[in-house]
């Protein structure tokens, strides 16, 4: 069950979804959401590419340790 508080976000009544998006920041969904969907993909190529670098910086050390 839901009521429209505002246009520009919808409340949900459901008890568990409730519970749930306490633990989410919602502000960070509405700011990525401005982004235009290639500005999306830019900043996940970019987070790909952090990881994989991290991941190649741990392959690395561990293979240097005796």
């Amino acid at each position: 069950m839901t009521t429209e508080a505002n246009p520009a976000e919808t409340v949900t009544l459901d008890p568990v979804v409730e519970f749930y998006k306490q633990g989410v920041d919602r502000t960070l969904i509405r700011e990525n959401l401005r982004r235009s969907p290639e500005e999306r993909l830019r900043a996940l190529q970019q987070l790909l590419q952090f990881a994989e670098d991290v991941r190649a910086a741990g392959i690395a050390i561990r293979k240097s340790d005796p």
